[in-house]
Parts: structure tokens; sequence; C-alpha cells
């Protein structure tokens, strides 16, 4: 018996990378056979007294299933916008995207985005005649992104508020470039 402790501690870090990988094999296995993506484990109190000194073995294994929940999640929302852009109805799409295709529109919609705003607010900022304004806000009242406001004026509604900021993320995923 002249096992020295360096001898000791790498037999003991040989066995805890051998369990390691026991845990992750039987995890992935228990995940690809449960079909329902979870796993339960019962364990004893006298059981996890003894299991203390092995919290590396357990921060590894809660290290694992994180990553694998996040890689699942990734993947099923991948699934669903994917699902989403199957089921987009073109017309709905292009009379959205038309409704905000004209920059004094998007100006009109950008001023709603932070407060409220009247019909003169509009004139004032944009510089437009009377009727111009007033078709715009016809063009993004029946698209249902304006709404008038219960306090007078006009209000971006929810619809309206997440278009707005569907086209600043997406202008900004493109670098915020103009293309002809």
């Amino acid at each position: 018996m002249t096992e020295t402790k360096d001898d000791i501690a790498q037999e003991l870090r040989e066995e805890i990378r051998s369990l390691k990988e026991e845990i992750r094999h039987q995890v992935s296995q228990a995940l690809e056979s449960s079909g329902s993506g979870s796993i339960r484990v019962d364990l004893h109190k006298d059981d996890v007294a003894q299991a203390e000194p092995s919290f590396v073995v357990v921060k590894d294994l809660v290290r694992q299933i994180r990553e694998n929940v996040k890689s699942s999640l990734a993947t099923r929302g991948e699934i669903a916008v994917d699902e989403l852009v199957e089921n987009m109805p073109e017309t709905t799409a292009a009379d959205l995207l038309k409704s905000l295709a004209n920059t004094d529109r998007l100006k009109m919609v950008k001023m709603l985005y932070s407060t409220r705003k009247t019909f003169s607010d509009f004139k004032t900022v944009t510089g437009l005649e009377a009727a111009s304004v007033n078709n715009h806000l016809k063009s993004l009242l029946n698209m249902g992104l304006v709404s008038h406001s219960d306090e007078g004026g006009y209000e971006l509604t929810k619809r309206g508020r997440l278009l707005v900021r569907t086209l600043a993320l997406m202008s900004e995923a493109l670098g915020g470039e103009q293309i002809d």
C-alpha cells in the first residue's frame, strides 16, 4: 500500500469523471425514452446526506440539464416561428407593411410610441396639410395600428406597438442599411 496522495486524487478524479459520464448517458437515455421530456428522481433523505460531497457532480448535472432545456426551447421556438411563417396570410402581411410603408406614417407612429398625440401635433411635426394627415391617420386606423384615445387625440394600439417594435428590430438586425 504505497499509494501516494496524488495517486489517490487521480483515482478519485477518474472515478468522478466516470460517474459524470454515466449520469450524462443515463439522463440522455431517460430523456429520449420518456417522450415527455421530463425525468423524475426520488431520493431518500439519507441518500442526499451521503451525496453532499459529490456536489460537483450535481452541479455538473444541473448545468447539463440547463443546456439541454435551452437547446430544446430554442428548437421548439424555431419550429413555432416556422409554423407562423407557413400559416401567415400574405395579403394581411402585405397590408400591414403597406400601412407603414410611408415615411410620414412611420414618423406618426413613432410619435405615438411614447405618448398620445393630437391631429395638430401631427400637422406641426410632419409639416403636412390637414388632408394628408387625415389620409395617413385613416390608413393607420383602418389597419388597427392607431386608435382614438379616450382622453382625446390618438394612440398606438397593442398591435401598432408590436409592429413598430418589430420594424425597429428588423432595422437593427439589417444594420440600418438602405437598400435600393
